[in-house]
């Protein structure tokens, strides 16, 4: 109940790619989210996910009520009718930021003179769109890549001992309908077992690809620290592509990425 709290609060924020802030498709109408909600409670792993949603103001309140189905992912227009049945929010609509960032997105594009055919971006792509907008820190400034950085999570640890996450995102402007990103994906977006609980964000295709979630686990079951085990998964992928995680267990937290990346506790300097 905490994890998924959390992350609705900031779904109802509009300040990040998640719920009410969530980014426009390429085609700039679509709105499509994924979220995810997991639980090790000492005995197993119970999870429950959403992926290319609409019209659903807070997908993890949907993902958290897909656990207590039969099925473990609901997609789509399943997904939606889901959601109407519970009577939860639907979706506002693209904020002004949303519309804002994908404003410039188009502008940066014509700008470059960059090419962004079908089926979507391409690493060249994508560099040119980032580079010289980065930050002083490298932050994620790039009008492509901005909201795509504010994939938005949390995992916790009770009394008890059992281990939860839950995460939500709005996906990428440069992309398809139907793209589906890490965040529902376990092992890539996310990972729990009787070590702790893992998140990521960044690009979701190469973080599916490294499958980054996971490798931050098996470093915990190495009794590695958690914040040496994010760091060292972080450093696995190319400066140029943005990706963080968050592991917790119950020694210790970790957080890293590459870019600057807003976290509780806040990331050592």
């Amino acid at each position: 109940e905490g994890v998924v709290a959390t992350v609705q609060w900031m779904e109802n924020s509009g300040v990040f790619n998640a719920g009410k802030g969530s980014v426009l498709r390429f085609d700039g109408r679509s709105i499509q989210m994924d979220a995810a909600v997991a639980v090790f409670d000492g005995a197993e792993v119970k999870q429950g996910a959403v992926e290319i949603v609409e019209d659903v103001q807070n997908p993890v309140l949907l993902a958290a009520e897909v656990m207590k189905t039969p099925h473990v992912k609901l997609g789509g227009d399943g997904a939606t009718e889901l959601a109407r049945k519970l009577q939860l929010p639907g979706h506002p609509g693209p904020s002004k930021l949303a519309i804002a960032r994908h404003q410039r997105l188009l502008k940066r594009i014509d700008q470059k003179g960059i090419a962004i055919a079908a089926p979507g971006w391409t690493p060249e792509a994508l560099w040119l769109l980032d580079s010289e907008e980065q930050g002083e820190n490298g932050s994620c400034a790039a009008p492509a890549i901005m909201g795509e950085c504010d994939t938005v999570g949390a995992v916790a640890l009770d009394a008890a001992g059992t281990f939860a996450l839950a995460a939500s995102t709005g996906g990428m402007s440069v992309m398809l309908r139907g793209r589906i990103g890490d965040v529902p994906v376990r092992g890539a977006g996310w990972q729990i077992g009787p070590m702790g609980g893992v998140l990521a964000t960044g690009i979701g295709e190469h973080i599916i690809r490294l499958q980054g979630a996971d490798k931050v686990y098996r470093l915990l079951e190495l009794a590695i620290h958690p914040q040496q085990a994010c760091e060292q998964i972080v450093q696995l992928f190319d400066p140029e592509i943005p990706v963080g995680f968050i592991a917790l267990t119950k020694d210790g937290l970790g957080v890293a990425s590459n870019r600057d990346m807003p976290s509780y506790p806040p990331m050592e300097e």
